[in-house]
């Protein structure tokens, strides 16, 4: 916004001075943060009024907005009001809530916070000018906590002190200020920027960086050759160019959009590809690619839809195997985030929202002259003592976004929908990203981004192996703390991040379940190089398939976590799963279905008894007697024609389904509070338990494809014991079956996931529930009251129920 026009206050506000006091080498001991005296507007409804002639008013308007909606969400999240009875006014925009509107007290303040430069040497900050609104106190049941807009002061310029600055500004103000992104991704900034990260990686990191699997340059069967100063580009096969380039190449991940031809290689287009490609007539991501291989001075360029011959069931089965080799052996993965299509290319110019030139400081008072002692026409022989005053440095504000996702800042991209894209995000040693409005750098050792912000990244739990985006899903994998037992270790780390065994994974099955793919058949392939990598890290699977590869790996479960992989469900409330188009896997994996999926043992701690972390774990009831799968290429990650699964658990027979109560059952019997519900069961399930009967809340994957209720049945898997004050109450997970027809086997239709139930003796009458929760007293006390609660000692199972030979195909 240049030349943006400001208000009378806000073209007051000395921020440069604020500024420099905050940066200044004996403030920067004491304090972070400095307040603006300058005089300002005293209520939002003045900077309201303000903003339709004020730029700076009108993004301040903007972030306080942004701020708001992050204030309602957490107040739903911590259930700070009934959302079936919301306070008044819950939606209404900033300036229409009195809360906010006629507040005095507004607040504005330069701070600082820590970050890293992109070498790693030593760690700096980023500036801010923060202006916060609201009542100073606030109840806590209300819903108007402070908000807070934040604006980012950046260096614009290309990150250099013009000449002759450096007497008017201190250089601290510009070490300690971010870069203004340049808008054009070619540009000669962006581009140092690019070749900076990528140097200092190779320079600095050592091996942590570099290939980890395979022999040392080992390349891709097929790589594009990229001449500097050629129009074209040549497809080869990698054993004949030797170890050319010492094996360094570039592999793209993009997406290859809707609609349309796409740009491939095939039997038939094989020997125009091998004759050479007319760069022109590539689409435009491919065309991108190639222009940032060459301006990084590489050579070679990996692209799947043309290195791989696509109408080879053969060789497509052949190069989806060695996936993981191919981005974890990459120089670089170049990652087209910003592009739903290979035809709209990533490199395109990029809008730089909502900034504008910070207000200038006020000019400096002009020195007297010095009179002449005696009066003399000869010019002085030495320098004037006071020499024209410099230019200030060039700084902007820049409204940031109120919850940056800091794990994951590509979350909002389109290459975030597509399946085939997430292991190609989590396997690269080193990425470099580009999406909407920056580029970002990922590697094992730092995380940066264009505007200079930069985050060390940690390293394994031993301080070495996996780090970045593959040490969140391997450092979880095969590891003894579990839901089933915690051995001594805490359950959650610092950061809120669930450390139990394979937490990391199926965390990120959820998210890859929520992901697009053009084929149902994909749903393995296109996951099978992370798995391959993760099972080497994590000692799950042998190195090769001589040894077993993948004998410990069921359909996308891993052996060692199996109970917490069955459990899986819908991820959102009226979700349907149906069943795949074309046989995928067994019906207990979550691959067998489409649509985003959860797995409630984590989500049991996490969103409905988070206090009960240190107190309970699982027990499992079922035992695992063996299974088999057929595949059907020889990737023993990849595609399957069938397989079983054969369990011993408790087996009881359905008696009828109906509906769950909306209201949450009660528990009258003993004090306390129950656990949460589940918040996508949508059934009451009742099952024959002797004499009589029991009852369980769970849900149904495809309510339309079960045939016959009287022939259901449910294992249970699992219990979880909730100790209350006198007692407990019961939590099972389990799943629910269907016989097939002409076999002994059993397919998935649902899960279990709910305390047991009994029908209340209010049951029908209207305004009141149909059933309440049972309570099971203690059977004695012990001393060491948390041991024995940790150890479940204090609530044995109270059903012992028998356990039956289940097989599940």
């Amino acid at each position: 916004m240049e030349g943006a026009a400001l208000c009378r206050l806000c073209a007051g506000l000395d921020i440069q001075a604020a500024v420099e006091r905050v940066v200044s080498r004996e403030h920067w001991k004491h304090s972070g943060s400095h307040h603006l005296e300058s005089p300002w507007h005293r209520t939002l409804a003045d900077v309201d009024v303000s903003s339709s002639s004020c730029a700076l008013c009108a993004i301040v308007m903007k972030g306080w907005q942004a701020s708001r909606e992050v204030v309602v969400r957490r107040a739903i999240q911590n259930a700070m009001f009934d959302t079936e009875n919301p306070p008044p006014g819950l939606d209404d925009p900033v300036n229409k809530i009195p809360a906010y509107r006629d507040a005095d007290g507004i607040t504005l303040e330069v701070l600082r916070r820590p970050r890293m430069v992109e070498d790693g040497r030593e760690n700096r900050s980023s500036l801010f000018l923060r202006v916060k609104c609201g009542p100073a106190e606030v109840a806590s049941f209300d819903v108007v906590d402070r908000i807070v807009a934040e604006l980012r002061i950046a260096r614009a310029g290309g990150g250099s002190l013009a000449p002759g600055t450096m007497d008017a500004v201190p250089t601290d103000i510009a070490l300690h200020t971010d870069l203004l992104v340049n808008d054009d991704p070619l540009s000669q900034d962006s581009l140092g920027v690019a070749r900076g990260w990528l140097e200092m990686c190779v320079n600095s990191h050592g091996g942590d960086c570099s290939p980890r699997t395979g022999a040392k340059g080992w390349m891709p069967t097929r790589l594009l050759e990229a001449v500097s100063g050629s129009t074209k580009i040549y497809l080869r096969e990698s054993a004949a160019l030797k170890s050319a380039d010492n094996g360094r190449y570039v592999a793209l991940s993009h997406c290859w959009g809707q609609g349309g031809t796409p740009f491939t290689t095939t039997h038939q287009t094989l020997p125009l590809r091998l004759g050479g490609i007319d760069i022109s007539d590539l689409p435009q991501t491919f065309q991108d690619a190639v222009t940032l291989t060459k301006e990084l001075g590489l050579r070679y360029l990996w692209i799947d839809s043309l290195c791989i011959i696509q109408d080879d069931a053969e060789d497509w089965a052949k190069e989806a195997a060695q996936m993981a080799q191919v981005y974890r052996n990459a120089h670089l993965v170049l990652n087209a985030a910003n592009s739903d299509s290979d035809s709209k290319g990533f490199l395109q110019r990029r809008h730089i929202p909502d900034t504008i030139p910070l207000p200038p400081p006020p000019p400096l008072p002009t020195p007297s002259p010095t009179p002449s002692p005696t009066l003399s026409t000869t010019p002085p022989t030495t320098p004037s003592p006071n020499p024209p005053s410099p230019s200030p440095l060039n700084l902007t504000l820049q409204l940031l976004p109120t919850n940056p996702n800091q794990h994951n800042p590509l979350a909002h991209e389109p290459i975030t929908t597509r399946a085939w894209c997430l292991q190609e995000h989590i396997l690269p040693p080193r990425a470099l990203q580009y999406g909407t409005h920056q580029a970002f750098w990922t590697c094992e050792h730092l995380r940066a981004s264009e505007d200079g912000t930069a985050i060390r990244q940690p390293a394994g739990a031993d301080g070495g192996g996996a780090g970045g985006q593959l040490r969140l899903v391997c450092g979880s994998g095969n590891i003894a703390p579990s839901v089933f037992g915690r051995a001594g270790a805490g359950m959650w780390e610092e950061g809120g991040e669930l450390l139990v065994n394979w937490a990391g994974w199926y965390g990120m099955l959820e998210d890859y379940s929520a992901r697009g793919i053009a084929r149902d058949g994909d749903r393995l392939p296109a996951l099978a190089g992370l798995a391959r990598v993760v099972g080497w890290e994590t000692g799950s699977a042998a190195a090769d398939a001589d040894a077993g590869e993948g004998e410990d790996y069921l359909a996308g479960i891993w052996r060692t976590g199996l109970w917490e992989g069955l459990l899986w469900c819908r991820a959102r409330e009226g979700l349907v799963l149906a069943a795949t188009t074309e046989y995928v896997a067994p019906s207990w994996s979550w691959a067998a279905v489409v649509g985003p999926v959860q797995f409630v043992l984590y989500g049991w701690y996490a969103r409905r008894a988070r206090w009960k972390a240190r107190m309970s774990d699982c027990e499992a009831l079922a035992e695992y007697r063996g299974h088999f799968t057929v595949k059907r290429d020889s990737d023993p990650y990849g595609r399957l024609k069938g397989g079983t699964l054969t369990l011993r658990a408790p087996l009881l027979r359905v008696v009828s389904v109906r509906p769950r109560q909306v209201q949450p059952p009660g528990l009258r019997s003993l004090f306390g509070h129950a656990p949460g519900r589940s918040e996508v069961a949508d059934l009451v399930v009742q099952m024959k338990l002797g004499g009589g009967s029991v009852w369980v809340e769970g849900g149904f994957d495809d309510r339309g494809a079960v045939t016959d209720i009287a022939k259901l049945v449910v294992i249970f898997l699992c219990r979880l014991p909730h100790v209350l004050e006198e007692g407990f109450v019961e939590q099972r997970f389990g799943l629910i079956l269907e016989p097939v027809d002409g076999s002994k086997q059993y397919r998935r239709v649902g899960f279990i996931d709910g305390v047991v139930l009994k029908k209340s003796i209010m049951d029908g009458l209207k305004g009141h529930g149909m059933f309440s929760i049972v309570g099971y007293p203690r059977p004695f006390e012990k001393d060491d009251i948390y041991e024995a609660i940790r150890d479940n000692e204090l609530a044995k199972d109270p059903l012992s129920l028998d356990k039956t030979e289940v097989r599940i195909c």
